[in-house]
């Protein structure tokens, strides 16, 4: 080879050399994270206030804990916390006041189907991620092509599906019914959440064969349910499946015991038949009532892994101390949501793709798998992916019980189905005295 060559090779090497170095130093850098800012908006005021407040001090302690704990590779969260007042007009103006004011990376609701719908749409169209802790309407996620949208609990189909499949496994051989000839009734308010649990039990009951001998909807606000029991009792149901928000569930059973209709079987889905504001309200007439949720403490948590366990015992004494009762359901979910899931996806974010934007963290949800046990709710966290139909909902959430009501104290609500979440079995035939 030349000198000439030679020395041209030499110079184009050092060319190369020097553009590359020069595209490392000059190419835009992500920026540094300094603080991560998480917009929180549950119904602290209004109808559901009970609830958002308990998922709003849920959420409160686990960005607590998470602090405390270093936070996310030493950069601290800030919480910012809103109140959507119950009305989905409002939460939407308080996702865009997170979004454009506030400036939060992402944020999280909304206890209620219909403000995490509206809160969801706002999210989509600035390109925030959203990450809904509880509540369940199918639409959330399901067939939507939604790109920011995650949720951690069940869907109201996986609620209807397990209480039918409960019906159907449990019940029916116990009751010494054949499925097919037993008749059911459907009942429901009419918001996402009774429409996405109305819609699990119909695709379940057609799976076994079974259709309902009706579907009846109702408004939540509406203050007589007489009509709607009326039917009820002319169709003489065999078993009744219920999805309602607490005073209409308190409505429901109240002006059926008044009008004398009781079904053999009631199977509610969670909210309204498993709070228990409703028991405070009917008393004793809760009794025998079964409910697909989740009890605090009356249920077979031997499946949590060692360090969930001690976490767990942990946050209950925390917020006893702090608030001076133990939490409830929408508390402990929305501090594991938070504490177990969340933190895990903010640390992906940061460390395999290098930040908080609204890309990195929706990478990161996707990429976050914690396994059954791996939460206070006995399930896991693997996001259904991009490609998926029900793209951003968990398929781990379906591990879920179905309880019944063993007495009218704030521990009758009890875990009875199946039996790896268990504690007792259930009564049946289901002592009903409304």
């Amino acid at each position: 080879m030349s000198k000439g060559k030679v020395i041209g090779i030499v110079i184009l090497i050092a060319i190369i050399v020097i553009a590359a170095t020069a595209t490392y130093f000059l190419w835009p850098k992500p920026a540094k994270v300094e603080e991560i800012r998480i917009g929180i908006i549950f119904p602290n005021t209004g109808a559901f206030a009970p609830f958002g407040q308990s998922a709003t001090r849920g959420v409160l302690l686990a960005i607590e804990k998470i602090n405390e704990e270093g936070g996310i590779d030493g950069i601290n969260i800030t919480a910012v916390v809103g109140d959507s007042q119950s009305d989905p007009n409002v939460a939407v103006s308080e996702a865009e006041r997170m979004i454009t004011v506030e400036k939060v990376h992402l944020v999280i609701g909304a206890y209620a189907a219909s403000l995490a719908m509206a809160i969801s749409e706002v999210c989509e169209r600035y390109g925030v991620p959203y990450y809904e802790v509880i509540a369940a309407p199918n639409q959330l996620t399901l067939y939507r092509n939604a790109k920011y949208v995650f949720r951690f609990a069940p869907m109201g189909l996986d609620y209807g599906s397990i209480a039918v499949q409960f019906l159907v496994e449990y019940v029916c051989p116990k009751m010494g019914w054949d499925p097919k000839t037993i008749k059911v009734a459907i009942v429901h308010e009419d918001s996402p959440w009774g429409e996405s649990c109305g819609d699990g039990n119909v695709e379940k009951l057609k799976e076994y064969g079974i259709t309902p001998v009706a579907r009846l909807r109702y408004s939540a606000k509406t203050t007589d349910l007489s009509s709607i029991i009326t039917t009820l009792k002319a169709l003489d149901p065999d078993v009744v499946f219920a999805t309602s928000y607490t005073t209409d569930a308190q409505l429901f059973i109240t002006q059926s015991s008044e009008l004398g209709f009781r079904p053999d079987v009631f199977i509610g889905h969670s909210a309204g038949y498993e709070t228990y504001a409703t028991v405070e309200a009917v008393g004793d007439k809760i009794v025998g009532v079964f409910a697909v949720g989740f009890p605090l403490f009356a249920v077979n948590y031997s499946s949590l892994l060692p360090e969930v366990a001690e976490q767990r015992e942990e946050f209950l004494n925390v917020f006893k101390e702090k608030y001076g009762t133990y939490p409830d359901h929408w508390a402990t979910l929305s501090y594991t949501a938070t504490y177990h899931v969340l933190k895990e996806v903010l640390k992906i974010a940061i460390e395999k793709y290098g930040g908080v934007d609204p890309e990195s963290i929706r990478q990161a949800f996707f990429d976050v798998d914690i396994p059954n046990g791996g939460t206070f709710k006995i399930h896991g966290f693997k996001a259904y992916p991009a490609n998926h139909s029900n793209a951003g909902h968990n398929m781990r959430a379906r591990l879920c019980p179905v309880c019944q009501w063993k007495n009218s104290t704030q521990n009758g609500f009890v875990a009875v189905w199946p039996e790896s979440l268990a504690i007792e079995e259930p009564i049946i035939p289901p002592p009903l005295t409304w």
